[in-house]
């Protein structure tokens, strides 16, 4: 596990300050010498980074990377979602030096954590029918959730509603497939099964291909791979769709042990380690290097 002292000083002050993490945010990225601004929707604050024009080339479809700021109440946050920040943060100030074409946006979302009762609840459904209402439509959706703990990179598992256009379909499975590639490209063992919805939810919702990332150890990530194919309604409980209510407790203790760490107070700076930190930073350079028509 990791201990604070490898983790930025800042980390600890981000878990201190729950209430204030917007101005945390756009602080740590003002003095890396990025601009942000604040997209207010539905009394949720959005962080958009302003990176340079001359990363952006309109013959390539834009990737949005996204990462929720917002935690649990009462609890530290650490790894959900502090982890998936802190690695966007320094990912933005790289890609303001970028000597080329990255196409990236970037945006810290609000309100991810309200979307336990519904898609609709989360910020990153408004935020997404904002971005049609405004024309925005044509790109791919990458969420990074919970990365601060394990080595082996998930990819959340979804199938396209039976009812979505064809057009939508290739769109997904062409992003789906393209982060696979990075992670083979990249020599990482990964694993490719259902998750937690994130803020890919509320951009699905709204005809985005989006995807969802997160990270797991190595030994969970087997144990939870075995668990599913032992029982069909580990997947509906993960998916958040109904199951027997006396099955509940039994399908909650086969959760990854880094899942069930979410929102209590195990969910800190202790349960991480350090090695997460520096493969999401690969995934995420290799996502600023792809390119797709």
């Amino acid at each position: 596990m990791i201990s604070s002292a490898a983790l930025p000083p800042e980390y600890e002050n981000f878990l201190a300050l729950p209430n204030s993490r917007a101005d945390f945010i756009q602080k740590y990225l003002e003095a890396r010498g990025v601009e942000t601004a604040v997209i207010g929707v539905e009394g949720k604050r959005h962080i958009y980074v302003k990176l340079p024009r001359s990363g952006y080339n309109a013959a390539f479809r834009v990737k949005t990377i996204i990462a929720h700021y917002d935690i649990a109440p009462d609890t530290p946050g650490a790894n959900d979602n502090s982890s998936s920040v802190f690695c966007l943060m320094d990912f933005a100030a790289r890609l303001a030096k970028f000597n080329g074409v990255h196409n990236c946006r970037i945006f810290f979302t609000d309100g991810e954590e309200l979307g336990s009762e519904g898609v609709k609840e989360q910020g990153a459904f408004s935020l997404a029918s904002t971005m049609q209402k405004c024309g925005i439509r044509d790109e791919d959706i990458y969420v990074f959730d919970c990365v601060g703990r394990g080595t082996v990179p998930l990819l959340g598992l979804n199938v396209p509603p039976a009812k979505a256009p064809a057009s939508f379909v290739k769109k997904y499975q062409a992003l789906d497939m393209g982060v696979k590639g990075i992670f083979s490209s990249l020599g990482l063992s990964w694993v490719n099964l259902p998750m937690p919805y994130s803020d890919n939810a509320g951009f699905l919702a709204n005809g985005f291909p989006a995807v969802a990332i997160t990270f797991l150890p190595d030994s969970e990530a087997a144990a939870y791979m075995a668990a599913l194919q032992g029982d069909a309604d580990l997947m509906r409980y993960v998916k958040n769709l109904d199951v027997p209510d006396s099955k509940i407790e039994a399908l909650h203790a086969r959760l990854p042990l880094t899942w069930r760490l979410m929102h209590t107070d195990g969910d800190n700076i202790a349960s991480l380690t350090p090695q997460s930190f520096a493969i999401a930073a690969r995934i995420l350079d290799a996502i600023a290097l792809r390119k797709t028509i």
